[in-house]
């Protein structure tokens, strides 16, 4: 992860401050629920769906005890200071999960280091071509992981939002910090003076995986085959290349035009359905992919999203989409999460492939309330998590396999007042 941080700290200020007025007086969370994943698909630690779920709970309980600890304005201080340093833990565990999920060991280094990088280290230069050579469309992912992880948390923050699921001054840095650097690191690809220069280091073991993630991605899906090295620079893409780095940082504006970026958590339709809207936009491993994404929720009980996606390769469209419910309350002591997907995608996941298959996924969390008694007035339960699911073949964010798959995951949820 390289980025220039000066200009999202100062852009996430003015997020954060148009959160904390526009949602001062509105936030009416009652209860809110932290979720860990203690097992997930593969059976290895972390998966990205896992790092992310966990972090981004273990977040909020921490902001959670600043708040009540400190001043809010000191509070929101703590939080500039520390985004600084974790930002990156995310983005690099989510290239380190695509290695562990083939098996290969590697080392995060999820810090900013001199040059301005956080790395994923330890890998031979003869592993990574190896990867390249017998299954591209990884190798790709390898690049864009990082990239799809910040997306998908984004994407947990603005379920917070929309559902009212946390007060919203309990993550607002944490989400301006991840809108923009993801924004950032795909539109100032745009701009080569503000790329990855420096060389690769001597020793291969101490090199990032991949340098730059967006130059690498587009590199290696127009010449796969070229002669190997890690560290793109603007200056090595051909102009086919160069025209891709446009269509990448361009439709990188897309992400920011949602009214969650101006602290606007929903919208009231009617008396009984609140809703909000947003597009979103990110690399896949044959090109990238558009989100139009709904959020409903129906009298605060009936909470869904759903998407509709434009996925991209070369010069190919393909299509798909998805509907979440989130939280549904089945029974007294039973919470239930529901998940459906569909898509169209190139043929072997190929950047030059015209022709489509289609494919699919189903998933259900289930929640089962063990302690929901205390004495204690901000304690309001304790579950055991067990989820199902199952996709065909295909590229899902968060889903480490292309292969058809059956998972099986458990977690526990603390939900306090």
């Amino acid at each position: 992860m390289k980025i220039r941080l000066l200009a999202i700290i100062f852009i996430a200020f003015f997020i954060g401050k148009a959160y904390s007025q526009e949602n001062a007086q509105k936030d009416s969370v009652k209860t809110t629920s932290y979720s860990f994943l203690i097992m997930d698909n593969p059976q290895q630690l972390y998966t990205m769906r896992q790092f992310n779920e966990n972090y981004l709970s273990a977040y909020r309980l921490v902001v959670r005890g600043l708040d009540h600890n400190i001043k809010p304005y000191y509070s929101l201080l703590v939080q500039f200071a520390a985004g600084i340093i974790t930002m990156p833990l995310t983005h690099e565990e989510g290239h380190r999960s695509i290695l562990t999920a083939e098996n290969i060991g590697s080392v995060s280094q999820p810090y900013f280091n001199s040059k301005g990088a956080a790395y994923v280290k330890g890998v031979r230069d003869t592993t990574l071509i190896a990867l390249r050579n017998a299954k591209l469309p990884t190798y790709i992912r390898l690049h864009t992981a990082g990239l799809e992880s910040d997306y998908m948390l984004v994407r947990r923050m603005e379920n917070y939002s929309a559902f009212e699921k946390d007060e919203s001054n309990k993550y607002v840095i944490e989400y301006a910090y991840r809108k923009l650097s993801h924004f950032y690191y795909y539109f100032s690809s745009l701009i080569p003076s503000l790329g990855f220069e420096h060389d690769e280091e001597t020793d291969e073991l101490e090199r990032d995986i991949v340098g730059h993630d967006v130059y690498g991605a587009i590199r290696h899906l127009h010449r796969p085959n070229m002669e190997f090295y890690r560290y793109t620079k603007y200056e090595d893409l051909t102009n086919e290349e160069e025209d891709f780095v446009k269509r990448v940082g361009y439709r990188s504006l897309l992400n920011l035009i949602t009214p969650f970026v101006i602290g606007k958590n929903n919208f009231e339709v009617t008396s009984s359905i609140n809703a909000n809207f947003g597009f979103g936009y990110t690399m896949s491993p044959f090109g990238d992919f558009i989100d139009e994404n709904l959020w409903l929720s129906f009298h605060d009980k009936l909470n869904i999203h759903t998407y509709f996606r434009q996925f991209q390769n070369r010069d190919n469209w393909f299509y798909g989409g998805g509907i979440n419910l989130v939280d549904y309350p089945v029974h007294d002591k039973v919470v239930l999460n529901l998940s459906g997907h569909v898509w169209q995608q190139p043929q072997n996941l190929d950047f030059n492939a015209s022709s489509a298959f289609w494919g699919g996924s189903g998933d259900a969390m289930l929640r089962y309330k063990l302690i929901n008694k205390s004495k204690n007035e901000s304690f309001d339960y304790l579950s055991f998590d067990i989820g199902l699911g199952y996709k065909t073949y295909g590229y899902l964010p968060e889903e480490l396999y292309f292969d058809e798959t059956f998972s099986l995951r458990f977690g526990t949820t603390l939900s306090l007042k």
